[in-house]
């Protein structure tokens, strides 16, 4: 359950004090303005296609109860609260901001005298909390303050900066995130968009009008998918024409995802807005984006799947000893899925180790720990093969199915292990990663890692002495040091760089005698092919020239048959 908090006192500081963005609607006293935003929010949750149980105080203080059919993360819960506050200045976070937070429920006595009454029909309240809200209503509602959660992240550090930031949606397509959600185009452009007809004084031509049409609505809050429903349903049938060309079918399909990625560039400043987590290649043709879409959104479901699965009893037991090294090697799966856009695998375990932290003998003997689990993680499609790794299949644990539903992660970039964790450890570094700008104490931090509270306290020790976490009056924050300073201070990165180097050369290696033995495998047959005397010592000279045997020095590789699995 969402529970807000609709509290006059701030109200009365928003109308007084200037914060927030309602100040027209909070003038008619602060009583008034609760009870505005408490209409907006249940239209917004309507909007996204959920319900909402409302109450209302005899001071006029007012809740919200926004009920999910299925448990949520608690800290998900928190952040989307402070989220909502920022948009709504009458809301206090405080029922959502710790464990033992409570809030009355429709019906109860009020400190003050009377009574807590509904202010919605009686039939209306049995059907919000009869059947609540599902997983699509969740999704949406995090989408919709999808800003707002990046300016709580960054409130202790932000020092008045609410910008929004470029992020990836589920479909790995960049949108910038907009303060109060996506708002309409000017009329100018919003003309534009719907007649495709143009001020030639302002626009040169087609391509600078249709530019400005996707920069406005990326600056506004909006995603290429909005974009695309809006031209799908004739209200953008302008844009369309803007894109036609007699001689090109499909013009707009080939150059619209391509001019979105500009537009999000131009209105964000930054000069590299990438399509996906790794490099804007354009010489390839364009892939399908529907298709592209549910591949992304089944990675990052399956990212939650491991989270759900570090959670689960039975899986960690047969973890035993290992436990973290998997959940380290099942990041780096996930951030290796994410760059290459598929759910099917091919990286060898040395490129894996490199951002695990780990060697790539553990991550070898990890890999074959997951794949010959019951109702696994992974899936082995194909074994390594000449200079072909092992081929993987993510999948989503039949057990797991349905609380990844409703732990739909948000939109983003998917990070492994940080190379400085080699030396501080792979403990610390899954607690770093759930710290943040907001204090937490040492338990809420446990629970988040899904570390047992000795592990979480030992580590939260080893990243402060390295001002990677701080210690304030509410708990535990991310520090203010840099990962790659400490990784140089503490060797780690030299450490990294080295193994880097060797197992490019146990690349180089191997791929050198594999060209050899085909070489070999092809060349011309002689006459002297065949079995060879055991008298004639020139035999074995030519029979050294014909197949190459290299030292051990030489070349590192290839795999005996009992360490396959290790395979670069």
């Amino acid at each position: 359950m969402l529970a807000l908090d609709l509290d006059v006192a701030r109200a009365d500081r928003a109308v007084h004090g200037g914060a927030g963005r309602h100040h027209h609607e909070l003038r008619g006293g602060p009583a008034a303005g609760v009870a505005v935003q408490a209409g907006e929010l249940a239209r917004l949750v309507a909007r996204c296609g959920g319900r909402v149980l409302a109450d209302v105080a005899p001071g006029g203080g007012r809740h919200v109860f926004v009920l999910f059919a299925a448990a949520l993360p608690w800290r998900e819960l928190r952040d989307l609260a402070r989220a909502i506050a920022f948009r709504f200045p009458a809301v206090d976070p405080a029922p959502m901001a710790s464990l033992g937070g409570q809030i009355s429920p429709p019906g109860s006595r009020h400190k003050s005298g009377g009574w807590r009454l509904l202010t919605m029909p009686p039939e209306d309240a049995r059907a919000a909390a009869g059947r609540p809200n599902g997983a699509g209503v969740w999704a949406a509602l995090l989408a919709e303050f999808a800003a707002e959660l990046q300016q709580a992240e960054r409130a202790p550090e932000s020092h008045g900066d609410d910008r929004a930031f470029p992020e990836l949606d589920d479909a790995g397509v960049p949108w910038i995130p907009r303060s109060g959600g996506r708002a309409r185009l000017g009329a100018e452009l919003d003309q534009v968009a719907r007649t495709g007809r143009w001020d030639r004084s302002r626009y040169q031509g087609r391509s600078e009008a249709r530019m400005a049409v996707l920069a406005a609505a990326s600056a506004r809050g909006w995603q290429l998918a909005d974009v695309r429903a809006a031209v799908g349903s004739g209200a953008w049938t302008g844009l369309a024409a803007l894109y036609e060309r007699r001689s090109e079918p499909g013009r707009m399909t080939r150059l619209l995802p391509c001019e979105w990625r500009k537009a999000v560039g131009f209105v964000s400043g930054e000069k590299n807005v990438r399509h996906r987590p790794t490099s804007n290649r354009t010489s390839r043709p364009p892939a399908d984006e529907p298709a592209l879409a549910a591949e992304y959104g089944l990675i990052r479901a399956w990212l939650t799947a491991a989270l759900v699965a570090a959670e689960d009893p039975e899986r960690v037991r047969r973890w035993g000893g290992r436990v973290i090294a998997v959940r380290l090697v099942l990041l780096a799966l996930g951030q290796a899925a994410m760059v290459s856009g598929s759910s099917v695998l091919e990286f060898g375990c040395r490129n894996l180790a490199l951002h695990a932290a780990l060697s790539h003998r553990t991550v070898a003997r990890v890999l074959e720990l997951l794949r010959n689990e019951p109702d696994p993680l992974v899936d082995l499609v194909s074994r390594r093969q000449a200079a072909r790794a092992d081929r993987y299949q993510l999948r989503i644990p039949a057990a797991y199915a349905e609380s990844v539903r409703w732990r739909r992660r948000r939109a983003g970039r998917v990070d492994a292990i940080h190379p400085a964790f080699l030396v501080l450890g792979g403990t610390a570094g899954l607690v770093h990663q759930v710290l943040d700008g907001t204090e937490a104490r040492g338990a809420e931090v446990a629970r988040a890692a899904r570390l047992s509270p000795t592990a979480t306290s030992a580590a939260l020790r080893v990243l402060a002495e390295h001002g990677l976490a701080e210690c304030g009056r509410g708990g535990w924050r991310r520090g203010r040091a840099v990962l790659d300073d400490v990784a140089a201070s503490t060797g780690a990165a030299e450490i990294h760089r080295e193994r880097a180097e060797r197992y490019r050369q146990d690349r180089e290696g191997w791929r050198a005698r594999l060209a050899q033995y085909q070489a070999a495998r092809h060349r011309p047959a002689s006459e002297r092919d065949g079995w060879l005397s055991l008298d004639d010592p020139d035999e074995y000279d030519f029979a050294a020239c014909r197949w190459p045997v290299l030292a051990d020095d030489a070349v590192r590789g290839p795999p005996s048959a009992g360490s396959a699995r290790e395979s670069a």
